[in-house]
């Protein structure tokens, strides 16, 4: 009997290492992202924050809706919502908002488990920088 399970465990073995499947591919963009949003324009109502930003692939296509929270107190709260679409070519996810009367232009660079971001005022004014790493 001994030998029996040596031998099935040793061709369960090999099956295993060889399988057939290909590499489970994950999408790069959808999970949780956190790190830092910072105010570039001194004197504004902008305020440096720490973000979580939470990432969820929309049906149809390469667009992702993000929930932009910021952490205060050690507790996330809720800035809104905006939707990006995915330049796979080029590894950016860009979004535009109307929000207190300015439009924001949001461009996100994916590099690995890395957004570089930026937010753009309508007037070309560099608003935020966003640096970013996927948490899960």
């Amino acid at each position: 009997m001994k030998t029996y399970a040596v031998i099935l465990s040793s061709a369960l073995a090999g099956l295993l290492s060889e399988a057939p499947f290909p590499p489970l591919q994950t999408d790069p963009v959808s999970g949780t992202w956190t790190g830092t949003s910072l105010c570039q324009v001194k004197g504004s109502p902008c305020h440096d924050e720490i973000a979580a930003y939470h990432a969820t692939k929309l049906p149809g296509g390469k667009a992702y809706r993000f929930q932009m929270n910021k952490v205060v107190n050690g507790k996330e709260e809720e800035m809104g919502v905006l939707d990006f679409v995915y330049d796979d070519a080029s590894k950016t996810l860009t979004a535009t908002n109307v929000g207190r009367g300015a439009k924001g232009s949001w461009r996100f660079k994916l590099d690995g488990k890395n957004i570089h971001g930026t937010l753009t005022l309508g007037d070309s004014t560099l608003y935020r920088i966003i640096e970013i790493h996927k948490a899960d």
